[in-house]
């Protein structure tokens, strides 16, 4: 497949309308992508295999570029463009804009961002050094010049605010205040956020005419890697004073229905979610773990319904908590993502609601 086979199928599915679509045919991801590529569970070198290198970049496809030291990890990617396609819908830009990005990563959606605006309307942000010269260089080669900061996206970049839309392209839990403070009342922060317990969904918060707040509905399904301060992290944790039980629900309800876990880590915030096989399990092999620093559960996925099918320890039920939000899920007729919002506030609160915003269904929770 080509570059321009594949954007005229995201035309024709209904992906890339009008601007957009003149955009990704002049800005193409391939002037963008580095050498080395990681799909699939290995690194394509364009070096080594052009047309393998070239099959992957041209196609729907994520790609990671970069590792954390685990090497495990992703530190940078390049989106599938579907994804990419379907945010910068949700953007809503119009000519005369100011937007700041936030992740630049290899460029090619600041790229894309340049070409549809200009330049000069056009701030990204990138915390790694090294990508973000990569990515200053690649634009000022494509004839693009969006202003390309080396800094901490999450502080945004108050020299060149306020801005129409701020656009971020890595996962947040909690939505900084510096966004909110830097966009203009009316305009939009549109992120991927999720929760320790599911990642997650792609937020579309407006701007209150005062300033003091944003408001706004999950608006598609999207999983993004985490901005680098905000991974969620299991932690260390010590199991005793075990507890016995059967559960109400089978695990797989939640552990393989996005919607449900969604739904659960609004309203349960700061549980941490895996799934887990344990040979040494005579039980079962598999298992989902959570737990929230203090508190520890796991559900067997074989015979669910045993008595010994839960195990917990600390002072909360955790496993009794999502039993009793799923069955809450449940009654309110299996909400999807789009159903839910977000409300976030100078004062640092932000909280979650169902349908509208005065439905507060978590929080609020006060941080940074």
């Amino acid at each position: 497949m080509t570059w321009d086979s594949l954007t005229a199928a995201l035309r024709e599915s209904g992906a890339l309308t009008g601007e957009w679509e003149k955009a990704f045919l002049t800005v193409p991801r391939t002037a963008f992508t580095p050498d080395r590529i990681h799909s699939d569970g290995e690194w394509i070198d364009r070096r080594k295999d052009s047309a393998r290198w070239n099959d992957l970049v041209c196609s729907d496809l994520p790609l990671d570029t970069q590792f954390y030291d685990d090497d495990r990890t992703p530190s940078s990617s390049s989106s599938m463009p579907t994804v990419v396609a379907t945010m910068l819908h949700h953007l809503d830009v119009a000519d005369g804009m100011n937007v700041l990005e936030v992740g630049t990563g290899t460029g090619w959606t600041a790229g894309l961002l340049a070409r549809r605006l200009g330049g000069a309307h056009v701030t990204s942000v990138e915390l790694d050094t090294n990508l973000a010269d990569t990515a200053r260089n690649r634009l000022g080669g494509a004839g693009l010049n969006p202003t390309v900061i080396a800094g901490d996206g999450m502080a945004g970049y108050r020299e060149k605010g306020p801005y129409d839309r701020i656009h971020a392209t890595a996962a947040v839990r909690r939505v900084p205040l510096e966004w909110l403070k830097q966009t203009r009342p009316g305009g939009v922060i549109l992120t991927p956020f999720g929760t320790a317990f599911c990642n997650g969904a792609l937020l579309k918060l407006t701007v209150a005419e005062d300033g003091l707040s944003a408001s706004g509905p999950f608006v598609a399904d999207v999983a993004f890697m985490w901005v680098r301060d905000q991974r969620p992290e299991s932690g260390p944790f010590e199991i005793e004073d075990v507890r016995y039980g059967p559960s109400p629900i089978d695990p797989s309800e939640v552990d393989e229905a996005t919607e449900a876990a969604f739904a659960i880590g609004l309203r349960l915030p700061g549980l941490f979610r895996q799934s887990v096989w344990a040979d040494y399990d005579r039980f079962g092999t598999g298992r989902s773990e959570v737990w929230d620093g203090t508190s520890y559960a796991h559900c067997r996925y074989a015979d669910w319904e045993g008595a010994h099918a839960v195990s917990q320890s600390g002072p909360r039920d955790l496993w009794a908590e999502i039993s009793a939000v799923h069955a809450w899920w449940v009654r309110n007729d299996k909400p999807g993502l789009t159903r839910f919002g977000l409300t976030v506030t100078t004062a640092g609160t932000q909280y979650a609601w169902l349908d509208k915003p005065g439905n507060v269904i978590s929080g609020p929770a006060v941080g940074p």
